[in-house]
């Protein structure tokens, strides 16, 4: 090779090794200049106890209360009988799923309804839906909630937009309503029912303390006023049921609590005897029950994956509190055509008045008129107590003096034994 072919290929090679050293030196400059880490910088201390206060307060009683129990793409179906593992597998007729039956202990589940009665109607439309499933083995409790307009077969057609929970119950009976109920909670059957209207439902909040029922369960039944949606509302029943629990179930132990059974089952439409539910507390007693606040859980059904605002209702101050949020809500959205409200005393006095004239020379138009009122507890409506006392004596007189007319006297002396069993469960009135 020549020399100057040489020199040529030396040339070359020296021109790309200084290449090669200038991109070097620029890529560790750019380094250096633009990606150093940032200088570190002081971080105040967290403060361990607000954190964990928050954490408790956000996830610890049940934020979870919408997820589903179990991962899985089975329908699970949760037995009270241990025979129902017999049956392995069966096919979801509607949704062509695996359904597979659990046993997990003895389990008493009792639906809780609350009927959108307004007085004197029987509407029956389901407004409030929870189970309430006592685990007997294990000492626990879950309360299942489910909003009323959850998808329910009320034997329309669907394009009515009118198959739901609610009208389930109005539409066609009781019977149909908790199957629905139960398929929705995913339990093999529901033994036990509870219901109430307006009435007694108030009757039942003040019998636990609350100075004011109407407020209370204005806030219980509230949904948009309080800025949520029929899940959070739902769920705020289904809370207020679980602190009600935690806090007054030792009270229903012994002898005097089986007094406290009675005047409540009393007030409200149930098949529930005073046996049973004390049978209940006295199993769940053996097991500790409540042992923590744990011993309650609140989950939504169907699966609404969220978290939910966790109120303590035992504070007056926040009842009154979200009472007045509502009622600047529906004085800025609600027309007064829809805000006026009928005078519960007004209606009760009027009929009471009708049947007078009728209890002397046809009784049985007595009964007809204050027969619903009655069942309702209508007088639990009523805030002054001495006016309560009145009226509510006043139904007693009259529709046990229309059923010793008509020879009833069975009915005649329950209508009293119901009147006086419910003056001395008030009589008894818990401290919120």
């Amino acid at each position: 090779m020549s020399a100057k072919s040489t020199k040529e290929k030396n040339g070359k090679a020296g021109f790309f090794v200084i290449i090669l050293l200038i991109a070097v030196v620029a890529a560790a400059y750019y380094f250096y200049i633009y990606d150093k880490p940032e200088p570190r910088k002081y971080i105040e201390p967290v403060d361990s106890t607000k954190l964990v206060e928050k954490q408790l307060e956000e996830e610890q009683q049940f934020i979870k209360a919408a997820t589903d129990t179990n991962d899985t793409t089975e329908k699970i179906i949760f037995t009270s009988a241990p025979n129902s593992r017999q049956i392995s597998y069966e096919l979801d007729e509607k949704a062509g799923r695996p359904v597979r039956y659990v046993y997990r202990g003895r389990r008493i589940n009792i639906a809780v309804t609350g009927l959108d009665n307004r007085l004197g109607t029987r509407s029956n439309h389901a407004d409030a839906n929870h189970v309430i499933s006592f685990l007997l083995d294990s000492g626990l409790v879950e309360i299942t909630s489910v909003p009323r307009d959850t998808y329910a077969d009320a034997g329309m057609d669907d394009s009515t937009g009118l198959n739901k929970l609610t009208i389930v119950r109005a539409n066609r009976g009781r019977e149909k309503y908790l199957s629905e109920l139960a398929r929705i909670t995913g339990i093999d059957k529901i033994h036990y029912y509870i219901e109430g209207g307006f009435s007694q439902v108030m009757g039942i909040i003040e019998f636990f303390g609350f100075k004011d029922s109407k407020s209370t369960l204005q806030v219980l039944r509230s949904r948009t006023g309080l800025g949520g949606d029929d899940y959070q509302r739902s769920y705020n029943q289904g809370q207020f049921m679980r602190q009600l629990l935690l806090r007054h179930f030792k009270k229903f132990t012994g002898l005097s609590g089986e007094l406290l059974i009675r005047g409540g089952l009393t007030i409200l439409e149930t098949n529930l005897t005073t046996a049973v539910v004390k049978d209940i507390i006295d199993r769940l007693e053996v097991r500790g029950f409540p042992r923590n606040n744990e011993s309650v859980t609140v989950h939504i059904r169907p699966p609404m994956y969220n978290k939910f605002k966790i109120y303590d209702f035992s504070d007056e101050g926040l009842i009154s509190s979200l009472t007045n949020k509502i009622e600047n809500f529906n004085q800025s959205y609600i027309s007064d055509s829809n805000r006026r409200v009928p005078n519960p005393l007004r209606i009760i006095r009027n009929k009471l008045d009708l049947a007078a004239k009728d209890t002397a020379k046809n009784p049985q138009r007595t009964i007809n008129t204050l027969n619903i009122l009655f069942q309702q507890r209508a007088w639990l409506q009523i805030q002054d107590p001495e006016i309560r006392d009145s009226i509510r004596n006043e139904f007693g007189i009259l529709l046990s003096t229309a059923y010793t007319k008509r020879n009833q006297i069975d009915k005649a002396k329950n209508v009293w034994y119901i009147i006086n069993t419910e003056k001395e469960l008030f009589n008894r009135k818990l401290t919120n």
